[in-house]
């Protein structure tokens, strides 16, 4: 009986050690169809689902407001609400989940973060020398609501997201604008309608280490 399982076994090896080399052989010989399957494949795999998060956070007594991102996209707009609302929106991997946003508050500091997907890769395959990579478009952007009556200081930074900022002709802001590598554009000039009493100018620092920095007059 054992011997009849040693030698079922031994049948078994052979036969996978066979299959094998058969579609090794058969890789090494036809890439280009290897090559159209993993296309086929990967690109089902890597290509984004839409996704959208919506939050609203209330600013009242808070002094300092963050917003940041590693490689998220920012666009933030000045508007007459009260609350601070946040959308984010674009495409994940299909195996991703989110939440994206996260808040911490500290007496009368309040932090935004915005976070990318994990999975927002590549997969990589070398058949016979020949070389394809499959990235995910995956890609989030944060459309970011500011109310005009919070006049204290905002700061926004990322590192690869690029930051676009619109200012309506009416109001004062402070700005401070840095990037180490990034593009900085600034074509708004104000106008305020009334008295610049210092309660009323905002203050707004954004930092980006490679990502763009545009701002623009708000229709």
């Amino acid at each position: 009986m054992l011997k009849k399982f040693l030698l079922g076994l031994g049948a078994l090896f052979f036969i996978l050690m066979g299959s094998l080399i058969l579609i090794m052989g058969y890789v090494f010989n036809n890439p280009d169809s290897v090559f159209t399957a993993f296309n086929s494949v990967t690109n089902k795999i890597m290509q984004g689902q839409k996704y959208e998060e919506n939050e609203e956070f209330f600013l009242q007594g808070m002094n300092n407001l963050t917003l940041s991102s590693r490689r998220v996209d920012l666009s933030v707009k000045i508007y007459s609400g009260n609350t601070l609302k946040v959308q984010l929106h674009g495409k994940i991997p299909r195996f991703e989940q989110g939440p994206f946003i996260t808040q911490t508050a500290e007496k009368d500091a309040v932090h935004v973060e915005f976070h990318e997907p994990i999975a927002s890769s590549w997969i990589q395959m070398n058949v016979n020398g020949k070389e394809t990579t499959q990235e995910s478009d995956a890609k989030l952007q944060a459309d970011i609501y500011l109310p005009e009556s919070f006049k204290n200081h905002v700061s926004i930074e990322t590192r690869d997201g690029n930051v676009s900022l619109q200012i309506p002709k009416e109001l004062l802001y402070e700005l401070d604008l840095q990037s180490i590598s990034g593009k900085i554009q600034n074509s708004v000039t104000s106008n305020p309608t009334g008295e610049v009493l210092p309660q009323n100018v905002g203050h707004i620092k954004i930092q980006t280490a490679e990502g763009a920095i545009t701002v623009t007059p708000q229709e």
